[in-house]
Order: structure tokens, then sequence, then C-alpha cells
């Protein structure tokens, strides 16, 4: 039976993107040169060591000569595209501007998602990424199983040691979003504003697009996630680029009286100098 009160159309509730994620903890340093988007490469200032020099008054004969590598090793980082997009009937739009909206707002609001699975798993051929062979696993086990995932507090002792160990400034520990009612249940991490800090301040990044896999691609086990620690973030973004143009005009079809547009933007995602992993038991 055909109704005889259709419903109203009428706008979307307004959605903002997730909070405390990858982007809630990254530096967005800002280049003039344009060949970022060919990828980076820096110099990283924290993971040289500092050493100690033992000190004899009454030593005879030259002193031991301090030692000082030549330069520090290059950390690389390689570029991704993101993208969203909007595919209509274009008969009907008393709006244009609105098919464009939707596309902008489909990668508005899908990035950080995507950036993340990239960063998580390499997906998008970058580099580097968390789930990889390199990652120092801090288990007890190289190949951990369930029976070998550290508690909550225990993981999160584990990561800060090996930030503390290997790096000589504030890093960043990356988790699933599903690890933290867990780590926030054993009081593991507190909330700053729009950032999650561990006791120690350093900030953690709760993922959704995560597939929650190890440094061997593996799928964590039922009750547990992977948690991963590194250097600080830094992400270089471009500006939105939405094609074909003019909109919506270029992407009109006249045979279907459909429209199809694109949002994208690119990416370069990086950190300093290091990258360890810990199975946690996530359950209460």
């Amino acid at each position: 039976m055909s109704s005889t009160c259709p419903p109203m159309t009428v706008a979307a509730p307004a959605v903002q993107p997730y909070g405390f994620g990858l982007f809630s903890v990254a530096q967005w340093p800002v280049e003039a040169d344009p060949h970022w988007r060919c990828g980076v490469q820096w110099e990283p200032y924290a993971c040289g060591p500092a050493r100690l020099y033992p000190i004899d008054q009454c030593a005879e004969g030259e002193p031991p000569e301090k030692q000082v590598e030549e330069g520090t090793p290059l950390v690389e980082a390689t570029p991704l595209v993101v993208y969203g997009g909007y595919h209509c009937k274009l008969p009907g739009r008393t709006v244009p501007a609105d098919i464009e909206d939707r596309a902008r707002q489909s990668l508005a609001l899908g990035e950080q998602r995507a950036v993340e699975e990239a960063v998580w798993t390499g997906a998008a051929g970058n580099s580097p990424w968390l789930a990889s062979p390199d990652a120092t696993v801090l288990n007890a086990a190289e190949t951990p199983g369930a029976g070998d995932a550290l508690k909550a507090i225990g993981a999160i002792a584990a990561l800060e040691a090996y930030l503390g160990a290997t790096y000589g400034g504030l890093g960043v520990i990356h988790v699933p979003r599903g690890a933290v009612p867990a780590l926030a249940f054993y009081q593991q991490i507190v909330r700053d504003g729009s950032v999650l800090r561990t006791v120690l301040g350093t900030p953690v990044a709760a993922y959704g697009g995560s597939p929650n896999t190890g440094p061997a691609g593996e799928p964590a086990p039922a009750g547990t996630a992977w948690a991963y620690a590194t250097g600080p973030v830094a992400i270089r973004r471009g500006e939105v680029l939405v094609t074909p143009t003019p909109v919506p005009a270029a992407g009109f079809d006249r045979k279907t009286n459909q429209v199809h547009l694109l949002a994208e933007r690119e990416y370069v995602v990086g950190w300093d100098c290091l990258l360890g992993a810990a199975l946690m038991d996530i359950s209460c």
C-alpha cells in the first residue's frame, strides 16, 4: 500500500570526527617546499645515547677519549593518499554545492581512520608502519599467544620502560580503541584535555582504524590487544583536492544522470627511530 504521507527530507545529524586518535597526539609541521609529497627524511635528535665518563684525578697518562658516533641514521617516511567521495543522481538536487560538501565530508569524517589503518598495517605501501617485523616484541615470547599477554599494567610498564631505555624524549603509545576501557579501568591512562596520557605523561593514540595485528601480521587473540611504542609522530598533509572540476558539472554523466566526485589529500606520517610492541590482556 502506498503511503499518503511520505517522509519529509531533513538535514542529517551533525557528526564530529572521533577524538583521542592518532591525530590528537601528532605534530603537524607545515612545509613551504611541496617536495614533501615525495616522502621526507630527517636526522633525529633523541635517538643517540648520552654516555658516562669516569674521572680519576690520580690516573697517570692520557685520559680515555670520549667516543661520539659520526652523525645519526636518518629517519624516512613515505607518502600515501586518502580519499572519499560521493556518487548520486543529479536530478532533484537543487543545491549543487551539497554534492561537493558531501564528498568533502566523506573524506573529513573518514580520513583519520584511514590514516590509522595505513600507519598500523602499511596497507597503502607506506612506511614506517606499526605492525612491522622490525618491531621489538616486549613479551617473554617472541611470538606471544593469549597465554603470553601482559596484563594492562604490565604492558604499559613494558612500553614505558622501552621508551625510557631507548629514547631521549617523550614518545607515543598506540593502542586499538577497544583497549582503552581496560587501560582506564586499571588507571593506566588519564584524560588531559583532548589527549589521553599515561601516568608518566606519554600520549596515547586510540586507533579506530586498527585491525589489532601484531608484528608478524597475526590478529591478536580474543581478549587481547597489541600496543606499540614509537618516538613522536609527525604528520604532513596537503590541501583537500576535489575532482573532477568544475564541480559538479565535470563529474556529471549525461548517460546515467549521475554525478561522481572524489575528495582526496596526500599524507606523510613518520616517527623517530624506535618501535616496540606488547601483546596486552584487555579483559577485566
